[in-house]
């Protein structure tokens, strides 16, 4: 005699517990390390959903989600013009500091705002006791150029003054700019409070102005050069798990890991 095979119907729920769903996250470095943390937290209590990163920059994430070839764009600034016109919800949700980064053996050493606008223009190559700084920066439309831009009188300016000369070396991505600071004796670079605070990065975040770039002094003003780190999607791309990580993101527990990780969080 032939076993019997006994069929059970399927109940509300069965088959989506089953299938793995899918979300496609792309965007800007400076947003990759956060947005992993909070989604193994947002993944822990739902095990179907599988979250993609893709690093590809704030442009290329905002271009992507508008047209719907993903289902959130990473971002560290504000949209443009061209872009606030494409149907996109634009949600910013943490904030943290602007690092001036430096070799972990540096000799402490005080930077001031016209320390920097002198190193990037070229006239100062000296640094305290440093015989001459290696300086290293990101690309014009970094969010961290983009930000001293915004935030300290007459860098636009040096900067565009040091690119014609090539008083620097531009690197094109987080990582690169991490490994350089962390080999090269007396250079100097940008990072970010979040990413070195995550990736626990031995590189020296020096006091501007005789201010730490710390959570109290972003939070209360005192240390002026912060970004913004946001996600961008269009309503009818994203999908219901895509809204609960959203919303997920705005709760006590994403808070916690924001303030834990260098992060300030936005209501």
């Amino acid at each position: 005699m032939l076993p019997s095979i006994v069929v059970l119907p399927l109940r509300p729920g069965d088959i989506a517990a089953q299938a793995p769903e899918g979300l496609r996250f792309a965007g800007c470095d400076a947003n990759l390390a956060i947005t992993r943390l909070l989604g193994r937290a947002f993944t822990r209590t739902r095990p179907h959903v599988r979250i993609q990163l893709e690093t590809v920059g704030s442009t290329n994430g905002i271009a992507l989600a508008a047209a719907g070839a993903i289902h959130i764009g990473l971002s560290s600034r504000p949209l443009r013009d061209g872009e606030e016109g494409r149907g996109l919800t634009f949600r910013p949700y943490a904030r943290t500091a602007v690092v001036v980064g430096a070799d972990p053996d540096l000799p402490e050493v005080a930077v001031t705002s016209a320390d920097l606008l002198g190193l990037y223009r070229g006239t100062k190559q000296r640094l305290g006791n440093i015989p001459e700084v290696a300086l290293l920066t990101r690309e014009e439309g970094d969010s961290s150029v983009v930000t001293l831009k915004q935030t300290l009188p007459g860098f636009a300016e040096a900067y565009a003054a040091g690119a014609k000369a090539h008083h620097w070396t531009v690197l094109y991505s987080e990582p690169t700019m991490h490994e350089a600071l962390l080999m090269l004796p007396f250079a100097l670079g940008l990072s970010d409070l979040g990413t070195i605070t995550i990736e626990r990065l031995p590189i020296k975040a020096l006091t501007v102005d005789g201010v730490a770039p710390t959570l109290e002094n972003v939070a209360s003003g005192r240390y002026p050069f912060v970004k913004t780190l946001a996600f961008v999607w269009r309503e009818d791309v994203l999908p219901a798990s895509g809204r609960a990580f959203v919303e997920f993101v705005r709760s006590p527990e994403a808070a916690a890991i924001l303030t834990a990780h260098g992060y300030l969080p936005v209501p």
